[in-house]
């Protein structure tokens, strides 16, 4: 299906029902679900809404997106407060921290301190025929309608058209596009064309675009296969011009944070080599 920001490209659906709190989970067959938690679920009830309060948005795809969100942007308390499911298998790693190397699951956060905070974090690559019914999950269950929403995922160097070849090309670099309701100015270049997204980025940034939502992607393109400092580190400059975070001051402990984190996965890949 041909999109705004690119081509969404072209299995069974599996959905946790138990309590948000359990590590080990049992999964049913059915499309794409938006699970709350117990708390949530009461919130809204009392509410009499369906939609979730949001000011800020932040959404990141794949592990160097998730690292540099859990390491410079969730750095005081959040709790888990619902998660979407689709296509996990019953012996997927499923866990409620997502340190698992091999984590296909996708949470959603709210900050305590300020929450119209939202953090989605997606640990897995989401089929091309589920990306559309994902989209629609965050925009029917999130009020959208105000809030300041940031796309955060990565691609290979490779994939990046240039006149400059793809060994010259002085990685990692970030590069994005933005919908036409957001005033802002990215901190880097608009994605040269004809390079595009794909897959579900391109599918929220379609969403955001034709509903008129505030949104900015940032795709950080990278050469190493597997997870580096340096690609975390390359969003770092977001933090300086986005409101994407409830926090005065730097997190202390982000180097050691982030070492845990690299050495977790590069134990992992070396299993495979």
């Amino acid at each position: 299906m041909a999109t705004f920001f690119g081509e969404v490209l072209p299995v069974t659906s599996r959905a946790v029902d138990d309590d948000e709190d359990e590590e080990d989970q049992t999964f049913i067959s059915c499309e794409p679900i938006l699970h709350w938690s117990k708390r949530m679920k009461a919130e809204l009830e009392r509410s009499g809404g369906q939609k979730i309060p949001c000011t800020n948005l932040v959404v990141a795809l794949g592990l160097e997106a998730n690292a540099f969100t859990e390491i410079y942007v969730k750095q005081f308390s959040y709790e888990i407060v619902g998660g979407i499911f689709t296509s996990l298998q019953n012996d997927d790693p499923f866990t409620v921290s997502q340190t698992s190397p091999t984590d296909k699951t996708c949470y959603i956060y709210r900050c305590h301190s300020n929450p119209n905070i939202i953090v989605v974090q997606c640990n897995r690559d989401v089929p091309s025929d589920h990306t559309f019914d994902w989209a629609k999950l965050i925009y029917d269950h999130i009020d959208l309608s105000v809030a300041y929403i940031a796309v955060l995922t990565t691609n290979t160097s490779a994939n990046f058209c240039s006149d400059v070849p793809s060994s010259d090309l002085d990685t990692p670099f970030l590069r994005a596009l933005k919908s036409e309701k957001f005033l802002g100015t990215p901190i880097c270049k608009i994605l040269e064309q004809p390079n595009m997204l794909t897959g579900l980025a391109a599918q929220l940034m379609t969403f955001f675009q034709v509903h008129q939502c505030k949104a900015v992607i940032y795709i950080c393109y990278k050469e190493n296969k597997y997870v580096d400092i340096s690609d975390v580190k390359c969003f770092l400059p977001i933090l300086n011009v986005t409101p994407i975070k409830d926090i005065t001051e730097p997190n202390k402990n982000a180097e050691q944070m982030l070492k845990d984190i690299i050495e977790l996965h590069s134990n992992h890949d070396t299993l495979y080599m």
